[in-house]
């Protein structure tokens, strides 16, 4: 039987909120401010790079063709 007077820990719960409400303050700060969204603006831009630097490398070693060609098609398509 389970001791009632035994006090449980509680850190995991109050490091979650913790984590959380830093989260929450970063995404507001990108959402909601005019510097955030022009460092959101850049993210997404380097995000779409290193898609298309890693989808073309892959391509790249599947079918033998250069990657830098695998590139330049992936530009023109995702335009």
């Amino acid at each position: 039987m389970k001791n009632p007077f035994e006090k449980e820990s509680h850190k995991g719960m109050i490091a979650g909120v913790v984590i959380g409400g830093a989260l929450a303050a970063g995404l507001a700060y990108l959402f909601f401010t005019e510097e955030g969204e022009e460092t959101l603006d850049g993210l997404k831009h380097k995000l779409k790079d290193i898609a298309k630097s890693l989808a073309s490398g892959i391509i790249s070693d599947k079918t033998g063709i250069d990657k830098s060609t695998v590139k330049k098609a992936a530009d023109v398509v995702a335009e």
